[in-house]
């Protein structure tokens, strides 16, 4: 009989959302890999949830309170996996769950089950120039980093920060591909002159940021198409002089990962993240697929082993500089990158935290 576990997300398909994609791709590998069941419970409310999505069965927290969230937490379960990425859970900047550490901690002593605590985000607020803690929404993370058995981690960065706050060890590994990890990845001389640009709603802000320097780029490699993919965003093509833009909407993960498999690169802008590339599931599938990842300026990186100029350029003029021996240098330091922390080596971190 298999082992059951419940992982909480914010979301799940058909809403967008990367965390709910990754938790979904957790479930497929522990199933596959170790014969662990997944449940999941999704936090936010006012959605309409199927009860079996991609297999697994789902359930909606009725209401955000302690007492509504033991009754929806299955009997027998070996353990809890909680994806915190903050803001979906939260309903404003001075906002934060304060019932949900106390509810975890309940079922973790009343079930004596783990309780593997998954931040993909830590609480910030912004003034001016100036980033820091909210400390507010603060006060919940830090709750669930102490009443964790075990806390991950997709960030250097944030590892850097839950250290102060528990001694306790603290695993990080980079996010994988939400859209495949194919066995083989032609060189690029075998692929089409095409760039993709792939993500969610905010993926606008490579054009909003680097439009110049993305046609730049197109000249010096000779791309003749721009594959825009997720949500519309109602391109006018006539920005593109010289280049075929494909807007193409939501696409299925394997239409994704074939088009990225005969693509040249992939364009993001994480200028929101600085310092936090190794979290971004898009930069992970152009990794994965043996593109030459593009961004729009650079992200210091450097604590989850991305470098500029070895795994990752940036639009523009200065890519004149590289010939296609380099560029596929690049393109191949990229894939190497992403293969110990492939989409079975995520799930096995989660199995030794679980089961170990």
């Amino acid at each position: 009989m298999n082992k059951t576990i419940v992982q909480i997300v914010p979301r799940l398909p058909p809403y967008t959302d990367g965390v709910g994609d990754y938790a979904l791709g957790v479930a497929d590998r522990l199933l596959k890999d170790r014969g662990i069941s997944t449940h999941f419970l999704v936090f936010q409310q006012g959605l309409q949830i199927d009860p079996i999505i991609n297999g697994f069965s789902a359930t909606g927290l009725p209401a955000h309170s302690t007492k509504a969230f033991l009754s929806v937490l299955p009997a027998d379960i070996e353990g809890i996996i909680l994806h915190y990425s903050n803001y979906p859970y939260l309903l404003g900047k001075f906002d934060a769950p304060f019932w949900l550490p106390d509810a975890l901690q309940l079922a973790r002593e009343e079930r004596q089950i783990k309780l593997v605590v998954m931040f993909h985000e830590l609480p910030r607020l912004k003034w001016k120039n100036i980033s820091f803690l909210n400390p507010i929404q603060t006060i919940v993370s830090r709750r669930l980093a102490q009443i964790a058995t075990s806390i991950i981690t997709d960030s250097g960065r944030f590892k850097a920060q839950l250290a102060q706050w528990v001694k306790s060890p603290i695993t990080c590994i980079p996010d994988f591909s939400t859209v495949g990890e194919p066995e083989f990845v032609p060189p690029l001389t075998k692929r089409d002159r095409r760039l993709i640009v792939f993500g969610g709603s905010d993926r606008h802000r490579v054009y909003q940021n680097a439009l110049p320097q993305l046609l730049e780029t197109c000249k010096i490699f000779q791309i003749t198409e721009i594959c825009d993919i997720g949500k519309f965003l109602d391109l006018n093509p006539s920005d593109f002089p010289g280049i075929h833009l494909i807007q193409m909407g939501f696409q299925s993960a394997e239409a994704i990962g074939q088009l990225m498999l005969n693509s040249w690169g992939g364009c993001f802008d994480y200028t929101r993240f600085p310092g936090d590339l190794g979290k971004s599931t898009v930069f992970a599938s152009y990794c994965a697929h043996g593109l030459i990842p593009l961004g729009t300026q650079y992200n210091p990186s450097e604590a989850d082993g991305i470098a500029l100029n070895k795994n990752y350029l940036i639009l523009g003029n200065d890519l004149s500089q590289f010939n296609e021996i380099q560029l596929q240098a690049i393109a191949d330091n990229a894939y190497q990158w992403y293969q110990p922390h492939n989409q079975t080596k995520n799930a096995q971190i989660f199995a030794s935290h679980l089961l170990g």
